[in-house]
């Protein structure tokens, strides 16, 4: 009866109801942008880019979340080859993530099938600098799963213990059904060899899809609202600074996250090394440190989180962390700076 009643307390939670409702977010929002605007594909200096983010929320707790997401994009139209640059006619590209989430020690798993597609059309254009505005489309596939096996319920207590292989009487909970959920951004795009600078907004789930495990047809899923910006500085030959920031809001809960980054030029030769610090400050909940590291097309990072709620009075801290890992295909051209930034 204890596992029943904390079931569907904790599924109240997860499952989108009306009032508490948020769709997952990541500490490293600017790794896992198609999430957070998809004008954002095809928006920075690569032809295409592969990255993943691996999130453990409250690893510490009896029920830690953890959270993987598997993403790509690349452009179609507006790549530069050999040094020379097509996006001055426009760039077209698209992109998909696969994001996994469980649980109650996976007893609780969500699967998250996204595709985008985003356009940018060229405001100004020449050799020193570039301005764009872009739109861009969403569309995710997400199912739920229960795994009963990793459960008991009274309905399955025998003089012998509980027997996982009894009816646990609980139908209503297979009524979660798959749904599609539809989204849009716009994104305005500035950038040179010292500086750039983008400014977005995004709305998810504009169909309203209906999310319940009790078959109740007034739990819709809430749209979500995106606000975002980063700016990038190349304050001299070796170093490079980055600011970003961003707000969301769905149904009641809302929240917003600043905060930037110190990039240190460190090469030696043709490969680009560099070493980024830095730290996020999340409202209500949380300031998190990041260090990252970019070696040639590959770049790495991690932050901690480092709780700053009233979670901190509980009989332990929450505990959580995230590492993100990108590999590119960066263009030849001559405008852009390799900030850990959108």
């Amino acid at each position: 009866m204890r596992n029943k009643i904390f079931l569907i307390l904790f599924l109240s939670n997860l499952c989108f109801l009306k009032l508490k409702a948020q769709d997952p977010h990541f500490s490293q929002f600017f790794v896992a942008s198609q999430f957070v605007n998809p004008a954002l594909a095809g928006s920075g200096i690569q032809n295409w880019k592969v990255s993943c983010n691996w999130r453990q929320q409250w690893g510490n707790a009896s029920t830690p979340f953890n959270t993987q997401a598997f993403s790509g994009e690349y452009k179609i139209t507006g790549q530069t080859h050999n040094g020379i640059d097509d996006s001055k006619t426009g760039t077209m590209a698209v992109g998909g993530t696969l994001l996994m989430d469980q649980s109650m020690y996976g007893a609780f798993k969500s699967t998250y099938g996204v595709g985008t597609f985003a356009y940018h059309k060229p405001l100004s254009y020449d050799d020193e600098y570039m301005e764009s505005v872009a739109i861009g489309l969403h569309a995710l596939y997400g199912n739920r799963t229960i795994d009963y096996s990793r459960l008991t319920f009274g309905e399955q207590f025998t003089s012998g213990g509980f027997d996982v292989t009894l009816p646990n009487g609980e139908t209503a909970l297979n009524s979660l059904k798959p749904f599609v959920s539809l989204g849009a951004g716009l994104l305005y795009n500035y950038r040179d060899k010292e500086k750039g600078f983008k400014i977005g907004g995004a709305v998810f789930n504009l169909n309203r899809p209906k999310q319940s495990f009790l078959n109740d047809p007034l739990q819709l899923l809430p749209i979500r609202y995106v606000a975002h910006a980063n700016a990038e500085f190349k304050t001299s030959e070796t170093t490079i600074l980055s600011f970003n920031g961003i707000y969301q809001s769905q149904a009641l809960p809302s929240y917003f996250a600043v905060g930037g980054s110190i990039g240190k030029d460190l090469s030696r030769g043709d490969q680009k090394t560099i070493l980024y610090l830095g730290g996020w400050f999340r409202e209500g909940d949380s300031f998190y440190p990041y260090i990252g590291w970019l070696q040639g097309k590959v770049q790495m990072g991690l932050t901690y989180d480092i709780t700053t709620s009233k979670q901190n009075d509980g009989p332990s801290i929450p505990r959580s962390f995230e590492f993100s890992l990108i590999i590119t295909k960066e263009n030849m051209g001559n405008v852009g700076i390799p900030c850990p930034t959108f």
